[in-house]
């Protein structure tokens, strides 16, 4: 369950009392990649040690909104030719006429890298330097979690439970405004590599503290403790019935 979740079931009339959230947990063991994988996928792609690669994943969809990504990412190109943009997801291929239309618009068609639907996730966040989120709606985001345990710095669009999963390891700016999704990620960039990979660093801490499989099942035994022992939910006022 999200945050925001919970907030859409209170306005509707949903006792906020008798709910607790437990966010979605990650296996970090399963969130990885090596050095060799990350620089095939890399050089499969034609970057080069110089590039700067922005990132997003997830299937092509309204809610989605991939044209924010790819307006943002004919700002961006305009302005440091280093960036290269990889797009991975179910719907992201060239076979999408109307992704082809929007990437064209850019000016920058040979910047972008479609790989389509994939199984290799981790590899595929492996091979970016940026992660970004361009959403207009979501609930909890596991992309962002997910690039988060691959130590990947994130931009991300202010929706669902965004800014409460990225904290201070990421950007979060309006949604739907490419001109702000771009600042998010030239912000970054301009702070150099070191500042990448340390808050690339942050951000799978902060998963492995907070959102790792072993805290969400401590979250849980919590709960069944609290349900068993005393008959009420840990934010509770009433017994559960």
């Amino acid at each position: 369950m999200a945050d925001a979740a919970l907030r859409s079931h209170a306005r509707v009339g949903y006792d906020t009392r008798r709910m607790t959230v437990v966010a979605n947990g990650f296996d970090l063991g399963a969130l990885t990649a090596s050095e060799a994988e990350r620089d095939a996928l890399r050089r499969r792609c034609g970057f080069r040690a110089q590039h700067i690669v922005v990132g997003t994943l997830g299937r092509f969809n309204l809610d989605k909104d991939h044209g924010n990504f790819v307006k943002a990412a004919g700002q961006l190109a305009a302005n440091d030719e280093r960036l290269r943009f990889l797009m991975v997801g179910r719907g992201l291929d060239d076979a999408n006429g109307v992704l082809a239309r929007w990437i064209r618009h850019t000016g920058y068609a040979d910047r972008f890298v479609l790989l389509g639907e994939r199984d290799d996730a981790a590899v595929c966040l492996a091979g970016m330097d940026i992660f970004c989120l361009s959403s207009r709606t979501e609930a909890f985001p596991n992309v962002v979690g997910e690039a988060m345990a691959m130590g990947l710095p994130c931009v991300a669009t202010d929706v669902g439970d965004v800014a409460v999963l990225l904290a201070d390891t990421g950007v979060v700016v309006r949604k739907a405004d490419p001109e702000a999704l771009a600042r998010g990620v030239s912000g970054l960039v301009a702070r150099g590599p070191g500042y990448l990979f340390e808050l690339g660093q942050q951000a799978r801490e902060r998963i492995r503290a907070s959102y790792s499989m072993r805290c969400v099942r401590a979250r849980f035994e919590s709960i069944y403790d609290s349900v068993l022992n005393e008959g009420r939910l840990p934010c509770a006022d009433s017994p559960v019935s």
